[in-house]
């Protein structure tokens, strides 16, 4: 099977962890790629976070992480990791891209407009 889903952390995987751990686990059964693309920096604290969830997943990305990896300027305060927005907002839809990413699942809409060539689903909070 050639499939493959990136899913956001926060307001997706930690709002409905059962859910996405019932499905990435018959995910990762057909061997399909799952591919777990956040914010955060991965740390050790963050993994557990993850794996206290069940969820199953092959691939984990970091958009501080590949952005200090890459040498673009991230700047820190009490809020957290901050970098030029544009930047910001389309580093999931190209490393969707570059993955060849079949369909990921976000929570704001913000990202969905870099998006092109990977289906952009976004979860909305019933309201």
């Amino acid at each position: 099977m050639n499939f493959s889903v990136g899913c956001d952390f926060h307001g997706v995987l930690d709002r409905y962890p059962e859910f996405f751990s019932w499905l990435t686990k018959i995910l990762y059964a057909y061997g399909c790629e799952i591919h777990i693309i956040t914010g955060n920096k991965i740390t050790q604290e963050f993994l557990q976070q993850l794996n206290g969830y069940g969820i199953s997943y092959t691939h984990i990305f970091s958009i501080v992480d590949y952005h200090e990896q890459i040498g673009t300027e991230v700047l820190y305060d009490e809020r957290g990791p901050w970098i030029d927005a544009d930047t910001w907002n389309r580093t999931k839809a190209e490393y969707c891209e570059s993955y060849s990413i079949t369909v990921h699942i976000d929570d704001s809409d913000v990202y969905g407009q870099y998006f092109t060539s990977t289906l952009y689903l976004q979860l909305t909070n019933g309201k």
